[in-house]
């Protein structure tokens, strides 16, 4: 378990869950291999509560937030509170969030009103009253975005005074426990040694498609994030200008600084920041069209000839090595008895695409696991290099977005 938390007095009740038989509180633990989504930064506190109080005035509301520390790692410490589906009555999250560079880690525990309900809320209102005269002066702005109207407001019996007098409610018991987890919850080793969030996080370019753009890690682990403007993305990618990480001895693929929490990606100090949004593997999947993958390899197509210009190949391959490690799209020019102006154009591939539009009407190669073609350099250039790599990469039986792009040298035209 990433957060490892003391888990006397529950039993347990399935996979990182425990149950408190005598509330019948349930605490967990859930690991979140994705960047941290949090509106903001961790050293921004007021924006941090704001932008949480309008997330959860849909739903709820929040209680409190606070930026805590829990084992040494910097983390956010929520109460919200949400309405019963089923019954009058509301339900307690109280929840401690390590966010680092690339994931995440939650302890939370859910607490929810017995059968008599708004007790704590009686109690307050009366000694309202008894001050002001005013049941109106029971509720205020919320403290932490006055202009919002959550579904649940913000309300004097929120106030943690009122704890000591009502040990046994729920938001009683919920700030009881956090206070118990900040003491004693641990952190695996392996998740505490993870880059801290908001550091700027190295990661490899993915294939860019319609205006999402996948980036994986070192440990390749790929984030989805939304393009502001994708087409100008696209003209700094792919034309020698970025940073490059090596794939192998001389093999590279472009690379770049990501910052999570603020949502800028460096792809070079000589190019303009651009600005990133981070969106669900689900968004990103489901929102693109066939039209935007034809394009995305319409574009690979002018890469190639890009690459080309630059005495470079350019290969598609499988971005993890889950994926499978010897499937490739190599894209160069070949020069034949040293005449440079005319050189040849070759696209090869591993494994035989077999069953693809056009590569099955070629003849095979003398490698068995490999198939090519060969054709005078023109103005189809581009597009015959995207639309063949397209239909072979479409017999890999993976996304595109599993796909990444890298470059070697060209000793033909050295």
């Amino acid at each position: 378990m990433s957060i490892i938390p003391d888990t006397a007095g529950f039993q347990p009740d399935g996979d990182a869950s425990w149950a408190d038989p005598a509330t019948g509180d349930r605490m967990s633990v859930q690991f979140f291999d994705l960047v941290p989504n949090l509106p903001a930064g961790l050293d921004d506190v007021p924006r941090l509560r704001y932008e949480l109080a309008v997330q959860t005035a849909d739903f709820g509301g929040l209680v409190e937030a606070f930026v805590v520390s829990l084992d040494g790692s910097p983390a956010l410490l929520q109460v919200v509170k949400v309405p019963l589906p089923d019954r009058p009555g509301q339900a307690f999250i109280a929840s401690v969030t390590v966010p680092k560079a690339t994931a995440s880690a939650v302890v939370q525990l859910l607490l929810i009103e017995g059968p008599t309900t708004g007790v704590r809320e009686a109690m307050v209102l009366s000694d309202v009253i008894s001050e002001t005269g005013n049941p109106d002066a029971f509720y205020a702005p919320h403290p932490y975005a006055p202009q919002t109207q959550p579904k649940l407001p913000w309300h004097r019996a929120d106030d943690p005074r009122f704890d000591e007098r009502l040990p046994d409610h729920p938001l009683s018991r919920a700030r009881r426990w956090l206070r118990h987890v900040l003491a004693t919850a641990q952190l695996a080793p392996e998740f505490a040694a993870l880059p801290p969030f908001g550091s700027p996080v190295s990661v490899s370019i993915g294939l860019p498609i319609g205006p999402f753009l996948p980036l994986w890690t070192v440990n390749e682990t790929m984030t989805f994030w939304r393009l502001p403007d994708p087409g100008a993305v696209r003209a700094q990618l792919g034309h020698g200008a970025t940073d490059r990480r090596p794939v192998t001895q001389s093999e590279s693929c472009e690379a770049a600084w990501l910052d999570p929490a603020e949502g800028v990606l460096t792809l070079s100090p000589n190019l303009p920041p651009v600005r990133v949004t981070p969106v669900s593997d689900e968004t990103a999947y489901t929102s693109i069209t066939s039209e935007d993958i034809v394009a995305a390899f319409d574009w690979i197509g002018e890469l190639s000839v890009a690459a080309g210009e630059r005495a470079e190949m350019l290969l598609v391959r499988t971005a993890a090595t889950a994926d499978g490690a010897d499937k490739f799209v190599l894209m160069c020019l070949q020069v034949h008895d040293g005449d440079r102006a005319n050189p040849t154009c070759v696209v090869e591939t591993s494994p035989v695409p077999v069953g693809a539009q056009f590569w099955d009407t070629l003849p095979p190669l003398p490698t068995p696991d490999k198939a090519g073609f060969a054709r005078t350099r023109d103005a189809d250039h581009a597009r015959v290099d995207g639309r063949l790599t397209m239909w072979a990469v479409q017999t890999w039986d993976l996304h595109p977005y599993r796909l990444m792009l890298s470059y070697k040298p060209n000793p033909d035209l050295r």
